[in-house]
């Protein structure tokens, strides 16, 4: 079975973290202590059964330097208004390109390292809740060869949300697998979700998950350059820092890079500005609608039973973002 895309592992973790209670553990009986008879060799006792291990926890999110008088109020006051240019926007879409490096990536003649993976692809929106993310086009390092090679048309990720379900297709595994949504939880299937820099943008919320602060460079021209670090140790088991590109004229995201734990891994998103459509051009039906099952494919339906969220400091639902969309 291949894993779930990350986007959507990520999705689905945010939205349906259930508490669940402690089991209660049964105590065993000290054994009764036998008198040595003579000439008795005594029998060796089977060993007390193993605790499975704990599962190792991400290490904790170290605070940054804090933001002088100035430099806050300059990242309060963006905040707030890339907010009110998201909340504007009730429909997107656009198309994009993705670089992958990791350990295997190659380096040119300088040694400067090249990502191992490009691909290309297309993204929609409609607020709140509605979204689509598809990989098109997609190479991949080789390192037997040397060179880059194409990936399979049906080696990319590929995932529909409508608001009431997540679907995704597991090439891999030859499925369309559909995740409904409990009632509680419609409606904030994309602008609450792992990452809300694309799909979204609340200043609260913003500052509560992630330290942040502005890094423009000196040079850029017609952006803006945010840092954002995980506050919680859910966040940073899957990403240790992201940096967001948004242009200055409208505030709408121009890339953005997520730096993996460890920080040698990262997945860099550049989304195209020509092929921008706000507010216009999507069909709230077609595009969002259930997918057909593709020949060949078997369709899954996995219900997800509503309870009761578990929720990090500070009143947040508990997320595991990863790559924003992989």
């Amino acid at each position: 079975m291949s894993p779930r895309p990350a986007f959507v592992r990520a999705l689905v973790a945010t939205l349906f973290a259930a508490t669940w209670a402690d089991a209660a553990r049964g105590q065993v009986a000290a054994p009764q202590q036998q008198v040595a008879q003579p000439q008795q060799v005594a029998q060796p006792q089977p060993p007390a059964p193993r605790q499975p291990p704990a599962p190792r926890q991400p290490p904790a999110p170290r605070q940054p330097p804090a933001l002088s008088p100035q430099e806050q109020a300059a990242l309060d006051q963006l905040l707030a208004a890339w907010e009110a240019r998201s909340a504007a926007v009730k429909t997107w879409s656009c198309t994009f390109h993705k670089w992958e490096y990791n350990a295997w990536s190659p380096a040119d003649a300088q040694g400067q390292r090249l990502a191992f993976a490009e691909s290309t692809g297309e993204l929609k929106y409609a607020a709140p809740d509605k979204g689509l993310f598809r990989i098109k086009e997609s190479k991949q390092w080789n390192p037997q060869t040397r060179r880059y090679e194409v990936r399979g048309g049906e080696s990319g990720e590929h995932w529909v949300c409508n608001g009431e379900s997540i679907y995704e297709f597991r090439h891999t595994d030859r499925q369309l697998r559909e995740t409904k949504l409990p009632p509680e939880m419609r409606g904030k299937a994309i602008s609450d979700g792992p990452l809300p820099f694309v799909f979204g943008a609340k200043a609260e919320t913003l500052k509560k998950r992630y330290w942040m602060r502005i890094i423009t460079p000196p040079n850029a021209t017609d952006q803006i350059w945010l840092e954002a670090l995980p506050r919680f140790q859910a966040d940073a088991a899957n990403f240790s820092k992201v940096e967001l590109i948004l242009r200055s004229r409208d505030l709408m995201p121009f890339a953005i890079q997520i730096f993996k734990p460890g920080g040698r891994d990262q997945d860099v998103y550049q989304f195209d500005p020509n092929t921008n459509l706000i507010d216009k051009g999507l069909d709230l039906f077609r595009d969002f609608a259930k997918p057909t099952t593709p020949f060949g494919y078997k369709y899954i339906l996995e219900e997800v039973p509503a309870g009761p969220q578990a929720a990090p400091p500070g009143g947040m639902r508990p997320s595991v973002p990863a790559n924003l969309p992989r």
